[in-house]
């Protein structure tokens, strides 16, 4: 019967663990989606949660890991949201473009989740696993059509994401916004291989396919820009 209780007991504890660990995140994506020029601090997320500031490390190193987490939550909803407006493309570097336009476009929406973002690229290696994945798809599609300028499709890859990732850290410290994200498109496409005239011509697709998925709903009244 002892066993039984102490079992019992680690249950409950491991429970509790896990529903203060949401609260403490669920309190943090509240500040960080609040507008507001006071930083986030430790001491903010906690008392948004209703919990003393100690309780935080017992679930977190720091700050930067509790961001690195939601910055990896983040990537995973937006992907997740893009991916009826990226598959709506029929050519590869088109779906690139378009993913990569309405990532920016979240992000800039709120420079606060650009920098979850950021955190969470170079903080965890793994994070958005299924984003590139699907880039790697995409630019492995582009290569065999002899769209490609890379030889690999990993360096191709890593061109893209250090692109975005940098984006990502410009818009986080606001130095460019939602207007700047075409020009970063244009870009990665000029990096990957395409001309001049066929880089406006994705990337006005791109925007395209983006305006008319907003909100992850096709807008039946969308126009190309």
């Amino acid at each position: 019967m002892a066993r039984v209780n102490l079992e019992r007991r680690a249950e409950i504890g491991e429970a509790k663990r896990a529903r203060t660990r949401a609260a403490i995140l669920e309190a943090a994506r509240a500040c960080y989606a609040t507008p507001t020029a006071a930083p986030v601090t430790v001491e903010t997320v906690m008392q948004a949660a209703g919990l003393a500031k100690g309780t935080f490390y017992t679930h977190f190193q720091d700050l930067a890991a509790l961001e690195a987490e939601l910055g990896a939550t983040l990537i995973a909803e937006l992907d997740e949201g893009l991916q009826p407006a990226r598959l709506a493309a029929d050519h590869p570097l088109t779906r690139t473009a378009t993913a990569v336009t309405v990532m920016l476009r979240n992000l800039a929406a709120a420079p606060s989740r650009a920098r979850l973002a950021a955190r969470a690229v170079v903080t965890m290696p793994e994070v958005g696993q299924a984003v590139q994945l699907r880039l790697r798809q995409d630019l492995a599609d582009a290569q065999a059509a002899g769209l490609l300028a890379f030889k690999s499709v990993d360096l191709a890859a890593g061109v893209v994401l250090s692109l975005c990732e940098r984006a990502a850290r410009e818009i986080a410290a606001g130095r460019i916004g939602a207007p700047a994200v075409q020009d970063i498109v244009r870009a990665i496409l000029r990096a990957l291989g395409c001309t001049p005239d066929e880089a406006v011509l994705r990337t006005d697709e791109a925007a395209h396919h983006a305006d008319l998925f907003a909100n992850g709903r096709p807008r039946i009244a969308a126009r190309v820009p």
